[in-house]
């Protein structure tokens, strides 16, 4: 083998076309080496497994293969080294089954190293024969390994390129560039189908061919100074098709370099349907879905805007008010109409309302409830929106052939210009302050019986005290520092019943049920008083029976808020009377009409399963509210309490006498017992008693009794019968 050889390889070698010049090299080297084998292989280091990319065997070019290195003299040379055995290859390498397979006797193998200095392909030849001139082989490998070096770098060049612009051509994102005039010199495929222009149709076109003409001037001399100055500029822009389709689209530039000369790579994302959707949410997120109206969250954040610009405005003497207002005694609306009624009154209301206020906020903030955002500059001005609502309303609602006239109390809240808002928060803190103080106007002036007031200094000096009020009876209540009176029911000149009474004294002076019990409902602490009085009910029943009275049955109390907030897996009541060793069948439950409304139908879950425990049902106030005999059918009441208003007048009054009689009439074929309250005077005991009124109640017998006083008052009574 001498410059003959190496003369020849070259030649053939040289006008050979890229896909060929692997194996024209190894077909060479094995012609002229003599070798039954001759392969490039490229290893890869992570799983130490070799495949060849041309294999020359016995002069031919054959499949390529994959084969382990591992325990092959291929291992050496994919570290670095040059491999080279004149003879005895086999017996080096016991575990190379290739070798074996191939009858291979002798092998000389080279590294080639890359650019980095990784050696990731080897040139080996083999030999089915012992060899004298192994060094020589390897030199000769030597000088074709810059040269097949160098065609590997050129084709993984070129696959990064083919790479490169199938993933630009093939990319869902837009991609054009253009030169240092800002002419398009090239675009892909997603931008001809984004924009509906061809690539011949926009090749050499300055790029304002996409211009929605939706924006100024300004906006381009600003943007194209931030990509000078920057080097980049993003954001969200609506440009339009060649069809002239508006879409909106996330556009990225940035400016580079391409031979010395500047040039502007744009990529273009389509949002459009995200940006739908995202308005789609918007939408939903602030409006209300009955009415169509925006939204309490809108209402604030549409507030907040105001206040922040509002120093800002040229008229110093422009003001801002929030107007609040909700529907007179609504909840009687749905009670009598039913809730479907009712949601169509809020529309009515709604829709009345919409087109005078549309452009002042005009919102639904909760149930019936809403607010409208007013600038002014004078107090009169404010009045007469408020007498605008009223009269808006004066016409009844007209639904279903039903009429009902609908009226709303307001309140008025002012924002007056002082100075601008220092943070977003102060702002957000005054916007939660304006609508908590409409929201007191309004209802001060229900209690006032007001058309509208503006809040007052006074009225938040009120909230105060009826927020302490609520923080000592929540203490109260959870030091145990309440009481629970018994009123004595008296049947036939015998104490069968008595009812069970909460009474608060705070701090020494005595709070009327009548303020206190509401504001347990609102503050939820209705929930552990209601819990408490049952537990001390209980305790009571176990101190009269420790004394002889038994099967005394007493009437606990409760409020439409603690089924609202019940728990039907887990019954508080019927947990508290079976751990206090009480009997349910000596507790009757005393409730409202409204819990028995049809739509509260999971109340009657809670009800079925006191009433399957043992419990006895009162219906207390019977006839006050929108009675119906629908509640009574629906649910088995065990007993009926006549209001007081009732028994008052019951022995003066012929009328209150006959509904008295009628009432008592019904529930007898009903098979429910009556109770009568507030009974007073003899004279009404005697109407009552002639009536067939089964149980009585009232001063006349004895006032609520403090526990100690319980005993006594048995006795006493025994004696005097």
């Amino acid at each position: 083998m001498g410059t003959y050889d190496l003369k020849r390889i070259v030649e053939s070698i040289s006008n050979l076309k890229s896909e060929n010049f692997y194996n024209a090299i190894c077909l060479s080297l094995s012609e002229v080496l003599g070798a039954s084998h001759v392969f490039l292989a490229q290893v890869d280091e992570s799983t130490l497994y070799a495949t060849t990319i041309a294999l020359c065997a016995h002069d031919e070019i054959v499949e390529n293969i994959s084969y382990d290195i591992r325990c092959t003299p291929c291992n050496d040379v994919s570290c670095g080294s040059i491999s080279s055995y004149n003879a005895g290859v086999q017996q080096l390498f016991p575990n190379d089954q290739l070798l074996v397979d191939m009858g291979i006797e002798a092998y000389v193998g080279v590294p080639l190293q890359s650019i980095s200095g990784k050696t990731d392909t080897i040139l080996v030849a083999l030999f089915q024969h012992e060899i004298n001139d192994a060094m020589q082989i390897e030199s000769f490998f030597s000088l074709f390994t810059g040269l097949i070096q160098r065609e590997i770098e050129k084709d993984r060049f070129i696959a990064k390129l083919d790479f490169a612009n199938q993933l630009i051509e093939q990319s869902h994102e837009a991609i054009f560039i253009c030169d240092h005039n800002v002419h398009i010199t090239y675009a892909n495929t997603a931008f001809t189908k984004m924009t509906g222009y061809s690539l011949d149709e926009v090749l050499g076109q300055n790029p304002k061919i996409l211009s929605s003409n939706k924006y100024d001037p300004h906006f381009y001399k600003a943007m194209w100074h931030q990509i000078n100055t920057e080097g980049k500029w993003s954001g969200e822009i609506t440009n339009k098709t060649k069809q002239g389709k508006l879409y909106t689209q996330f556009l990225s530039i940035t400016k580079m370099q391409n031979n010395g000369e500047d040039c502007y790579v744009a990529f273009i994302l389509d949002i459009t349907e995200k940006k739908e959707a995202e308005q789609k949410i918007y939408f939903h997120a602030n409006h209300d879905q009955l009415t169509g109206l925006t939204n309490r969250f809108y209402f604030k954040e549409y507030l907040c805007q105001l206040l922040s610009s509002l120093s800002y405005q040229d008229d110093a003497n422009t003001n801002l008010a929030v107007i609040y207002f909700d529907v007179d005694k609504f909840q009687d609306i749905n009670t009598v109409y039913g809730l479907t009624f009712g949601d169509k009154v809020l529309c009515e209301l709604s829709e009345r309302l919409d087109e005078s206020f549309k452009e002042s906020a005009f919102s639904r903030i909760d149930g019936d409830s809403f607010a409208i955002l007013q600038t002014y500059q004078h107090v009169s001005e404010l009045e007469h929106v408020c007498k605008q609502i009223t009269a808006l309303l004066v016409e009844p609602v007209s639904i279903g052939g039903i009429s009902q006239q609908v009226s709303v109390t307001l309140g008025i809240s002012q924002f007056e210009q002082t100075s601008a808002a220092s943070s977003q928060e102060k702002i957000e803190r005054i916007a939660r302050r304006l609508v908590r103080q409409a929201e007191l106007a309004t209802l001060n002036a229900k209690q006032t019986g007001d058309e509208y007031l503006f809040f007052s200094k006074e009225m938040d000096n009120k909230v105060k005290k009826h927020n302490l009020l609520v923080e000592q009876l929540t203490q109260a209540v959870k030091n145990n520092d309440i009481e629970v009176y018994f009123q004595p029911i008296i049947e036939n000149n015998t104490v069968a019943k008595f009812e069970s009474l909460v009474r608060w004294n705070n701090q020494g002076q005595w709070v009327s049920p009548a303020e206190f019990i509401p504001l347990a409902e609102e503050s939820r602490v209705i929930i552990p008083l209601g819990e408490l009085v049952l537990i001390k009910t209980c305790q009571q029943i176990k101190v009269l029976e420790a004394q002889g009275y038994e099967n005394f049955v007493f009437n606990v109390n409760r409020s439409l808020f603690e089924f609202t907030e019940f728990n039907p897996e887990r019954n508080a009541w019927l947990e508290i009377i079976k751990g206090q060793g009480v009997k349910p069948s000596q507790i009757s439950f005393e409730l409202t009409e409204s819990v028995l409304a049809p739509e509260n139908t999971n109340h009657l879950d809670v009800l079925k399963q006191l009433k399957q425990a043992g419990c006895l049902i009162s219906l207390d106030d019977f006839g006050t509210g929108y009675s119906s005999l629908s509640y009574l059918r629906r649910f088995p009441v065990d007993v009926l309490k006549l209001d007081k208003s009732f028994i008052d007048e019951v022995h003066v009054d012929l009328g209150d006498e006959a509904l008295v009689k009628s009432i008592i009439q019904m529930s007898r074929v009903l098979g429910i017992k009556v109770v009568a309250e507030g009974v007073e005077e003899r004279e009404q005991l005697a109407v009552l008693t002639e009536a067939g009124c089964d149980y009585i109640q009232g001063y006349y017998f004895s006032k609520p009794l403090p526990a100690n006083d319980v005993i006594p008052f048995l006795t006493q009574f025994s004696r005097e019968q």
